[in-house]
């Protein structure tokens, strides 16, 4: 019976309990820094039939990271807990309920871009508590943009620090990496992913094989191969991103700064450079992800990302127009990455928006091919069409945000970062794997989209000096010496018709004054060129090259003056000089051949750097030298013999004279040559 009793009263009390009903409004609000938030935090509470219930005691407080407490309050019996009343800002305060069941603060927001948090603490009549947490995101769009942009630039220059010095210590090898591509396709892939996995940049390596297929080192269907391995090569970066070592990005610069300052090596400083690029790049993600981090908050903010990202063309424009503008792919992965790993933006979002990086990075190669050739506007356009087309089908394939891709790029890691750096490297392999089969067709797509076009045939020589090199100077100083050696061909076209000239009347003077002017427009576009090559790091080597360079520039065109000198000679005379007998006649022939095969070793060891063509330059000259002393002592004989032309006696030993000189600069070509190509001091030049 007592039993009953007792369960009767414990029925009884449970039916007669009050239950009670806490209503939160204004959580999730943004505003302007240090303004008042434009709906108070309010706080009601109603009983189990739904009735407001005044009285109950709230307790508002706010953390310390930010926003205070201020007036107008709402409810009864305002108590100031904590706070400075005289400036009206304050971290605690009491307040019941009023008779609508309300009690409400108003909230100042700090004054810096972060989350500001409130604790409500409601105390319920039945003696049980509920606690309500309050977030607003404090904006300040100004400080939010300047460290966006900071932080973008900072990772930009680490990039391009990295970038170059990376170029400068392996641009040798890449060079030598080039040339052992052939026209497999599988060992071009193979390349250009290595190339770009170690210059960290598939803009450069792209632009270089544009470069290459400019300058005819390589054809379009092997330069096709090294751009899909640039494109897997630069997943590279997004993989170092992921790995979260931007807590080490002030330490990693100390040391490779350390580096720089003291090693007594400049490879070492080069490394030492790089591994600042390094800390830089980890430095401005960092930064970049503070600002964004508590833009999460924000609902409306969030809402925002997510509806733009998820709009396929919208994101995929947005990832082209970004990268495209600040000619970085490994930049834009990197921003998309900080939205996705603080939840501003889906896994799908992500992937729309590596999909417009990876056509924005083709920008770059489209812009190097400008005034190039029609094979090098086919790379550039190749490159386009396999990141277009790739974009096209992976979207399609990826627009159900729950299918199998997205699911299995989820599978690979539960780390936000991770996933897009991984969606990032899985497009890029599989599109190589689904196009290298298909090299020939895109081949033949880039031929018919850009047509190949009967070039003029001129005998002109055009100077393919490619500034987009001058970042990788091995390969720029490759570029020089590839052009000096048609400066050769030209300087050495225009002696031998300057020798026919002298000789036979043709070609006219004209020409030959024609043809020297282009060789002095040679000279100043080489020169232009080393000239903006010394303003690069130049590793020892490379800085002592580059005087050579510039010194047989000089010399090529000392040449071709000399060429102009033969022609003088000629109009100072009438009739036909080669059938004349005389010792005079026979010597001036002979120089003419001396001096032609001087300039054809000249131009092999430009060529081959054959140091036995520079030895048979050397012995040529020195004949030339025995001939130019036998005709003068001709000449004096000739003015002591009565009936002799003297005009044309001068003219001969003037001939004679010249070709004697063109030889000194050829010597000089050649003793640099046989130098190694570097300089050793002013004794090596003449």
């Amino acid at each position: 019976m007592r039993t009953v009793l007792l369960l009767l009263i414990f029925i009884f009390s449970v039916l007669s309990a009050q239950n009670y009903t806490v209503i939160e409004s204004g959580n999730s609000q943004h505003g302007r820094t240090e303004t008042l938030l434009e709906q108070q935090l309010e706080i009601r509470v109603l009983d189990s039939g739904s009735n407001p219930v005044s009285g109950v005691p709230v307790e508002f407080e706010t953390n310390s990271d930010g926003g205070t407490l201020a007036y107008p309050f709402e409810g009864v019996d305002l108590l100031i807990l904590e706070g400075d009343t005289v400036s009206g800002a304050f971290s605690t305060v009491l307040i019941h309920t009023d008779s609508s069941g309300y009690a409400a603060i108003s909230l100042r927001l700090g004054g810096s871009t972060s989350n500001n948090k409130v604790k409500a603490r409601v105390l319920l009549p039945d003696g049980t508590e509920e606690r309500i947490h309050f977030s607003a995101l404090a904006v300040d769009l100004q400080s939010i943009i300047f460290q966006i942009l900071g932080g973008l630039a900072i990772f930009l220059l680490g990039m391009k620090v990295m970038s170059e010095s990376l170029q400068t210590v392996a641009g040798n090898k890449m060079r030598s990496i080039l040339k052992t591509v052939t026209s497999n396709r599988i060992l071009g892939l193979m390349a250009g992913a290595l190339m770009t996995a170690v210059i960290q940049s598939s803009s450069a390596t792209s632009v270089i094989a544009v470069s290459f297929v400019n300058s005819g080192l390589m054809v379009l269907r092997q330069a096709v191969g090294v751009i899909i391995g640039a494109n897997i090569g630069t997943t590279i970066t997004g993989q170092l991103i992921a790995f979260k070592l931007t807590h080490y990005a002030l330490p990693i610069v100390a040391v490779g700064f350390s580096m720089f300052a003291f090693a007594k090596t400049r490879r070492v400083q080069f490394w030492g450079k790089a591994i600042v690029g390094l800390g830089l790049i980890f430095l401005g993600m960092t930064l970049m992800k503070d600002v964004l981090g508590p833009l999460k908050t924000s609902m409306a903010v969030k809402s925002f990302f997510m509806n733009f990202s998820e709009n396929p063309l919208l994101a995929v424009f947005a990832g082209t127009l970004i990268t495209s503008i600040i000619q970085s792919s490994s930049a834009t992965v990197g921003l998309t990455m900080t939205l996705a790993g603080t939840g501003l933006i889906s896994l799908q979002g992500a992937f729309y928006l590596v999909l417009g990086d990876n056509i924005g990075t083709t920008i770059t190669a489209q812009l190097s091919a400008i005034g190039g050739s029609r094979t090098a506007k086919q790379t550039a356009m190749a490159h386009t069409l396999f990141n277009v087309i790739g974009a096209i089908y992976m979207g399609l394939l990826i627009s159900n945000s729950n299918g199998f891709i997205l699911n299995f790029v989820r599978s690979t890691s539960g780390d936000a970062l991770r996933q897009v750096a991984n969606a990032h490297s899985m497009f890029n392999v599989f599109n190589a794997i689904i196009f290298i089969p298909f090299v020939p067709l895109l081949t033949r797509l880039c031929q018919f989209i850009i047509p190949d076009r009967e070039e003029d045939k001129s005998d002109e020589i055009e100077l393919i000096l490619d500034d987009n090199l001058l970042d990788t100077p091995a390969l720029a100083i490759d570029n020089l010496e590839r052009e000096m050696v048609k400066m050769s061909s030209y300087s050495e076209a225009t002696v031998r018709g300057a020798i026919s000239c002298f000789f036979r009347g043709y070609p006219k003077p004209g020409r030959i004054m024609s043809m020297e002017d282009r060789v002095d427009y040679m000279q100043r576009d080489l020169t232009i060129y080393a000239t903006k090559l010394f303003q690069r790091d130049l590793d020892q080597i490379q800085s002592l090259k580059l005087p050579v360079i510039i010194h047989t520039i000089n010399d090529l065109e000392r040449v071709s003056d000399h060429a102009v000198n033969i022609v003088e000679a000629r109009g100072r005379i009438s009739g036909n000089i080669n059938v004349e007998s005389g010792l005079l006649s026979e010597e001036a022939v002979k120089a003419s051949e001396l001096v032609t095969k001087m300039l054809i070793s000249t131009k092999l060891s430009l060529e081959s750097h054959d140091r036995e063509a520079s030895q048979t330059v050397l012995a040529l000259e020195s004949k030339l030298n025995i001939l130019e002393a036998e005709a003068r002592k001709s000449y004096t004989d000739c003015l002591t013999m009565n009936g002799q032309d003297g005009m044309k006696k001068l003219a001969l030993l003037d001939f004679t004279d010249y070709c004697e000189r063109i030889g000194d600069h050829l010597t000089n070509i050649a003793q640099s040559l046989i130098g190694g190509g570097v300089w050793h001091g002013t004794d090596d030049m003449h």
